[in-house]
Protein backbone atom coordinates (compact mmCIF):
# COMPACT_ATOMS: atom_id res chain seq x y z
CA UNK A 1 0.00 0.00 0.00
CA UNK A 2 1.28 3.58 -0.80
CA UNK A 3 0.03 7.00 0.33
CA UNK A 4 1.55 10.26 -0.56
CA UNK A 5 1.59 11.34 2.59
CA UNK A 6 3.52 14.61 3.56
CA UNK A 7 3.70 14.64 7.46
CA UNK A 8 4.73 18.49 7.69
CA UNK A 9 0.82 18.54 5.98
CA UNK A 10 -1.54 15.61 7.36
CA UNK A 11 -2.89 15.42 10.61
CA UNK A 12 -3.35 11.42 12.07
CA UNK A 13 -6.36 10.19 13.46
CA UNK A 14 -6.61 6.41 15.14
CA UNK A 15 -8.98 4.60 16.02
CA UNK A 16 -8.53 2.10 18.82
CA UNK A 17 -10.19 -1.20 19.15
CA UNK A 18 -10.04 -3.05 16.16
CA UNK A 19 -7.18 -0.82 14.55
CA UNK A 20 -4.42 -0.45 17.10
CA UNK A 21 -5.54 -3.46 19.39
CA UNK A 22 -7.53 -6.67 18.00
CA UNK A 23 -11.19 -7.04 19.41
CA UNK A 24 -11.62 -8.86 22.85
CA UNK A 25 -14.59 -10.81 23.95
CA UNK A 26 -14.74 -8.05 26.16
CA UNK A 27 -13.74 -4.88 26.59
CA UNK A 28 -11.34 -4.63 29.04
CA UNK A 29 -9.43 -8.07 27.64
CA UNK A 30 -7.70 -6.42 24.80
CA UNK A 31 -3.64 -7.15 25.02
CA UNK A 32 -2.13 -4.22 23.53
CA UNK A 33 1.67 -4.85 22.12
CA UNK A 34 4.66 -3.75 23.77
CA UNK A 35 6.15 -1.90 20.69
CA UNK A 36 3.02 -0.27 20.46
CA UNK A 37 2.79 2.79 22.21
CA UNK A 38 6.61 3.32 21.02
CA UNK A 39 5.46 3.44 17.56
CA UNK A 40 2.75 5.70 18.18
CA UNK A 41 5.30 8.48 19.96
CA UNK A 42 7.44 7.90 17.10
CA UNK A 43 4.95 8.66 15.15
CA UNK A 44 3.71 11.89 17.34
CA UNK A 45 7.21 13.35 16.68
CA UNK A 46 6.54 12.62 12.92
CA UNK A 47 3.81 14.76 12.58
CA UNK A 48 4.76 17.52 14.84
CA UNK A 49 1.92 16.30 16.97
CA UNK A 50 -0.85 16.44 15.15
CA UNK A 51 -1.49 12.70 15.93
CA UNK A 52 -5.03 11.86 17.62
CA UNK A 53 -6.61 8.57 19.08
CA UNK A 54 -10.30 9.09 18.43
CA UNK A 55 -12.35 6.03 20.31
CA UNK A 56 -15.44 5.20 21.15
CA UNK A 57 -13.52 3.91 25.12
CA UNK A 58 -13.63 7.17 27.84
CA UNK A 59 -10.28 8.67 27.52
CA UNK A 60 -8.75 7.52 30.65
CA UNK A 61 -9.19 3.75 29.37
CA UNK A 62 -7.38 4.93 26.60
CA UNK A 63 -4.33 5.78 28.69
CA UNK A 64 -4.30 2.64 30.85
CA UNK A 65 -3.69 0.88 27.82
CA UNK A 66 -0.94 3.07 25.77
CA UNK A 67 0.79 4.22 28.98
CA UNK A 68 3.37 5.50 29.11
CA UNK A 69 2.45 6.67 26.00
CA UNK A 70 0.34 10.54 25.90
CA UNK A 71 -1.66 11.71 23.02
CA UNK A 72 -4.14 14.20 21.75
CA UNK A 73 -7.83 12.05 22.10
CA UNK A 74 -11.51 12.00 21.76
CA UNK A 75 -13.55 9.57 23.69
CA UNK A 76 -16.47 8.42 23.55
CA UNK A 77 -17.39 9.32 20.25
CA UNK A 78 -16.36 13.46 20.85
CA UNK A 79 -18.20 13.52 24.11
CA UNK A 80 -14.76 13.78 25.60
CA UNK A 81 -11.33 15.65 24.40
CA UNK A 82 -8.11 16.09 25.02
CA UNK A 83 -6.94 18.67 23.10
CA UNK A 84 -3.25 18.47 24.44
CA UNK A 85 -1.24 15.32 25.52
CA UNK A 86 -0.48 16.76 28.91
CA UNK A 87 -4.17 18.29 29.10
CA UNK A 88 -6.94 18.00 30.94
CA UNK A 89 -10.12 15.61 29.60
CA UNK A 90 -13.03 18.37 28.96
CA UNK A 91 -16.32 16.16 29.23
CA UNK A 92 -20.17 16.75 27.97
CA UNK A 93 -22.81 16.97 30.37
CA UNK A 94 -24.97 14.03 29.94
CA UNK A 95 -28.47 14.49 29.43
CA UNK A 96 -31.54 13.30 31.72
CA UNK A 97 -32.69 11.16 29.24
CA UNK A 98 -29.50 9.43 29.24
CA UNK A 99 -30.52 8.25 33.07
CA UNK A 100 -34.00 7.30 31.75
CA UNK A 101 -32.17 4.47 29.43
CA UNK A 102 -29.74 3.44 31.88
CA UNK A 103 -33.40 2.86 34.03
CA UNK A 104 -35.02 1.28 30.86
CA UNK A 105 -31.92 -1.14 30.46
CA UNK A 106 -31.81 -2.41 34.14
CA UNK A 107 -35.29 -3.05 34.20
CA UNK A 108 -35.28 -4.74 31.01
CA UNK A 109 -32.98 -7.43 32.47
CA UNK A 110 -31.37 -7.48 29.20
CA UNK A 111 -27.74 -7.98 31.32
CA UNK A 112 -29.18 -11.24 32.98
CA UNK A 113 -28.64 -13.04 29.16
CA UNK A 114 -25.69 -15.26 28.82
CA UNK A 115 -22.63 -13.71 26.87
CA UNK A 116 -24.53 -9.81 27.20
CA UNK A 117 -22.54 -7.66 29.00
CA UNK A 118 -23.84 -3.91 29.42
CA UNK A 119 -21.15 -0.90 29.64
CA UNK A 120 -21.78 2.17 31.34
CA UNK A 121 -19.45 4.72 30.43
CA UNK A 122 -21.20 7.55 31.77
CA UNK A 123 -22.07 9.80 29.31
CA UNK A 124 -22.76 6.47 26.72
CA UNK A 125 -24.07 3.38 27.26
CA UNK A 126 -22.90 0.16 25.60
CA UNK A 127 -24.59 -3.23 24.81
CA UNK A 128 -22.20 -5.64 24.10
CA UNK A 129 -23.13 -9.56 22.90
CA UNK A 130 -20.24 -10.33 20.77
CA UNK A 131 -20.35 -13.74 22.97
CA UNK A 132 -23.70 -14.05 22.37
CA UNK A 133 -24.79 -13.33 18.44
CA UNK A 134 -27.77 -14.98 18.45
CA UNK A 135 -28.86 -11.83 21.31
CA UNK A 136 -28.66 -9.30 18.32
CA UNK A 137 -32.08 -8.57 17.84
CA UNK A 138 -33.07 -8.48 21.15
CA UNK A 139 -30.45 -5.67 21.68
CA UNK A 140 -31.04 -3.77 18.59
CA UNK A 141 -34.66 -3.40 19.58
CA UNK A 142 -34.34 -2.72 23.25
CA UNK A 143 -31.73 0.24 22.61
CA UNK A 144 -34.02 1.79 19.90
CA UNK A 145 -37.26 1.41 21.79
CA UNK A 146 -35.69 2.81 24.91
CA UNK A 147 -33.88 5.89 22.85
CA UNK A 148 -36.90 6.97 20.56
CA UNK A 149 -38.60 8.93 22.37
CA UNK A 150 -35.86 11.56 23.08
CA UNK A 151 -34.82 13.38 20.29
CA UNK A 152 -31.22 14.28 21.98
CA UNK A 153 -30.13 10.58 22.12
CA UNK A 154 -28.64 8.38 18.95
CA UNK A 155 -28.10 5.17 18.92
CA UNK A 156 -24.98 3.81 17.41
CA UNK A 157 -24.51 -0.02 16.26
CA UNK A 158 -21.02 -0.86 15.79
CA UNK A 159 -18.86 -4.59 15.96
CA UNK A 160 -21.38 -6.77 18.42
CA UNK A 161 -22.01 -3.68 20.11
CA UNK A 162 -24.96 -1.08 20.54
CA UNK A 163 -24.26 2.06 22.04
CA UNK A 164 -27.03 5.47 23.12
CA UNK A 165 -25.12 8.36 23.02
CA UNK A 166 -26.00 11.97 23.05
CA UNK A 167 -26.97 13.11 19.18
CA UNK A 168 -24.68 15.72 17.62
CA UNK A 169 -21.45 14.00 18.68
CA UNK A 170 -19.67 11.43 16.29
CA UNK A 171 -16.38 11.05 15.24
CA UNK A 172 -16.77 13.48 12.38
CA UNK A 173 -16.84 16.19 14.93
CA UNK A 174 -14.11 14.57 16.52
CA UNK A 175 -11.76 15.01 13.84
CA UNK A 176 -13.26 18.83 12.82
CA UNK A 177 -12.43 19.27 16.60
CA UNK A 178 -9.09 18.52 16.08
CA UNK A 179 -8.51 20.62 13.48
CA UNK A 180 -9.26 23.66 15.21
CA UNK A 181 -6.56 23.20 17.34
CA UNK A 182 -2.93 24.67 16.47
CA UNK A 183 -0.92 21.62 16.46
CA UNK A 184 -3.60 20.78 13.71
CA UNK A 185 -4.80 23.97 11.83
CA UNK A 186 -4.04 23.53 8.29
CA UNK A 187 -3.80 19.80 7.63
CA UNK A 188 -5.20 17.28 5.87
CA UNK A 189 -6.83 14.40 7.76
CA UNK A 190 -5.71 10.69 7.51
CA UNK A 191 -8.17 8.74 9.23
CA UNK A 192 -7.64 5.41 10.27
CA UNK A 193 -10.49 2.65 11.14
CA UNK A 194 -12.45 -0.53 11.36
CA UNK A 195 -15.74 0.05 12.40
CA UNK A 196 -19.07 1.22 11.26
CA UNK A 197 -18.14 4.05 13.60
CA UNK A 198 -15.33 4.92 12.28
CA UNK A 199 -16.98 5.89 8.88
CA UNK A 200 -18.37 9.35 10.26
CA UNK A 201 -14.33 9.80 10.82
CA UNK A 202 -13.42 8.62 7.25
CA UNK A 203 -15.80 10.75 5.59
CA UNK A 204 -14.53 13.84 7.64
CA UNK A 205 -10.88 13.22 6.79
CA UNK A 206 -12.17 12.62 3.18
CA UNK A 207 -14.73 16.02 2.93
CA UNK A 208 -11.59 17.90 3.62
CA UNK A 209 -9.54 16.15 1.34
CA UNK A 210 -7.59 13.86 3.14
CA UNK A 211 -7.69 10.26 3.24
CA UNK A 212 -8.73 7.14 5.11
CA UNK A 213 -7.87 3.96 5.72
CA UNK A 214 -9.87 0.49 6.35
CA UNK A 215 -8.71 -1.97 8.73
CA UNK A 216 -10.26 -5.21 7.74
CA UNK A 217 -13.12 -6.23 5.69
CA UNK A 218 -16.75 -4.90 5.17
CA UNK A 219 -17.99 -1.60 3.46
CA UNK A 220 -16.78 1.36 3.52
CA UNK A 221 -15.87 5.24 1.92
CA UNK A 222 -12.05 4.20 2.28
CA UNK A 223 -10.44 4.24 -0.71
CA UNK A 224 -7.12 2.33 1.00
CA UNK A 225 -7.79 -0.80 3.03
CA UNK A 226 -5.40 -2.74 5.24
CA UNK A 227 -6.35 -6.55 6.50
CA UNK A 228 -5.81 -6.51 9.77
CA UNK A 229 -4.15 -4.89 13.35
CA UNK A 230 -0.31 -6.63 12.64
CA UNK A 231 -0.77 -4.31 9.24
CA UNK A 232 -1.60 -1.33 10.90
CA UNK A 233 1.11 -1.46 13.35
CA UNK A 234 3.63 -2.18 10.74
CA UNK A 235 2.16 0.82 8.31
CA UNK A 236 2.65 3.13 11.36
CA UNK A 237 5.99 1.93 11.81
CA UNK A 238 7.40 2.55 8.30
CA UNK A 239 5.32 5.92 8.50
CA UNK A 240 7.34 6.81 11.56
CA UNK A 241 10.65 5.35 8.92
CA UNK A 242 9.45 7.35 6.15
CA UNK A 243 8.92 4.10 3.94
CA UNK A 244 4.82 4.20 3.90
Amino acid sequence: MMLDLKPDETALFLDFDGTLVDLAPRPEAVTVSPALPAILARVQALFAGAAAVVSGRPVADLDGFLAPFRFVANGLHGLEARDAPDGAVVRRAPPASLDRVRQGIAASGIAATDGVLVEDKALTLAVHYRQAPDAQEAVLTLLHDLAAPHADLAVLAGKMVVEVKPSGFSKATAVEHCLTLPAFAGRRPLFVGDDVTDEDGMRAALARGGAAIKVGEGPTVAPVRLGTVSDVHRFLARLADGAA
